[in-house]
């Protein structure tokens, strides 16, 4: 289940996560490890530059699904990053979140627990609008597990260029830009 985030708890969250960096900083430099202080600033810089990326493209709803992911009881880690050339995406919001919703409701599904599973969440329109989303963990692969995999592919065929699965990964290609033009002028795009 979700959690609806109001402005006051995102604020607090992301100030807790902020002050933990700013803790480790101080952390390393009063041990002396510089390198590891220039890493750990390079990786908020990269990380900061990510989030404002995802901000600029007009999806307020998966933006803010994909900047409080973690901040929930998930069984595994999701990281992203963003290229782009400053696109406008909201034509698609409704679909894009739909399909992560039901992407990562999967993996929470048939994740191992105990063991260490990442999502790695890929934006990019520079050529096309395609998020690629990378599962590297261990699944538990099944039946059913295949049956909704399968079911995902039917519901969002047109946009999934390339889904490819096995029990220590998953990796799904989707294009975004391939939705039916009339989805959207007879009344918007609907879950499957």
């Amino acid at each position: 289940m979700q959690k609806e985030w109001d402005v006051i708890s995102i604020l607090r969250h992301y100030r807790h996560d902020l002050l933990n960096h700013i803790q480790l900083i101080n952390g390393y430099l009063a041990m002396g490890k510089v390198e590891k202080v220039q890493s750990l600033i390079d990786e908020l810089v990269r990380q900061s530059k990510n989030e404002s990326q995802l901000s600029n493209l007009n999806m307020n709803q998966f933006a803010k699904e994909v900047l409080t992911f973690n901040w929930e009881a998930h069984s595994f880690h999701l990281k992203f990053e963003v290229l782009s050339k400053a696109d406008d995406w909201s034509y698609w919001e409704e679909m894009i979140v739909s399909f992560f919703r039901e992407l990562m409701s999967l993996f929470d599904e048939y994740t191992k627990f105990g063991e260490d599973q990442n999502v790695f969440l890929m934006i990019n329109d520079i050529e096309e609008k395609v998020l690629e989303i990378d599962f590297q963990g261990s699944l538990c692969v099944d039946n059913d597990l295949h049956r909704k995999l399968t079911r995902l592919e039917e519901a969002y065929g047109q946009q999934i260029d390339e889904i490819e699965w096995n029990e220590s990964e998953c990796y799904v290609r989707f294009c975004v830009e391939r939705v039916n033009q009339r989805k959207y002028a007879e009344g918007g795009y609907t879950q499957p």
